[in-house]
């Protein structure tokens, strides 16, 4: 019998060894640890004082709905992420100088970006079988 793999006690019964209660060190209830020698202790008068929050340092709340900034966003900037996803889905891994050519379709309409986009998609289906990640 190896001694690096010892053969288990049979079903039921107990066996002949036991565990060694933990160590100081191990235990996260005990400073058992040594103290950082370059760092003196703490002192208490460099404490932040931590008292009850009075009522006028709360923080703010967030801004209601209608409070918060509403800005348009560009159609050209809402195009660019679905023509670069329809790229990937193709297995085109969309590189630095496609960017430009992304952001001139993207800025075209919306009837030729979405044509452009069921293009990609289509030669993506027709092309060859590519495995797909997990």
């Amino acid at each position: 019998m190896p001694l690096d793999r010892p053969t288990p006690p049979p079903y039921g019964a107990a066996p002949d060894y036991t565990l060694a209660p933990p160590r100081a060190e191990d235990r996260l209830d005990t400073l058992a640890l040594p103290l950082d020698p370059l760092l003196p202790p703490p002192r208490p008068e460099d404490r932040v004082p931590g008292g009850p929050w009075r009522a006028d340092e709360w923080p703010l709340p967030p801004p209601r709905p209608e409070e918060r900034l509403q800005g348009p966003v560009a159609l050209p900037d809402r195009r660019k992420p679905d023509l670069q996803a329809a790229l990937t889905a193709a297995g085109i891994a969309p590189e630095a100088a496609d960017a430009v050519a992304v952001a001139n379709i993207a800025g075209l309409g919306d009837a030729t970006v979405r044509a452009v986009i069921n293009w990609i998609e289509a030669a993506g289906r027709a092309s060859w079988a590519r495995p797909h990640a997990v």
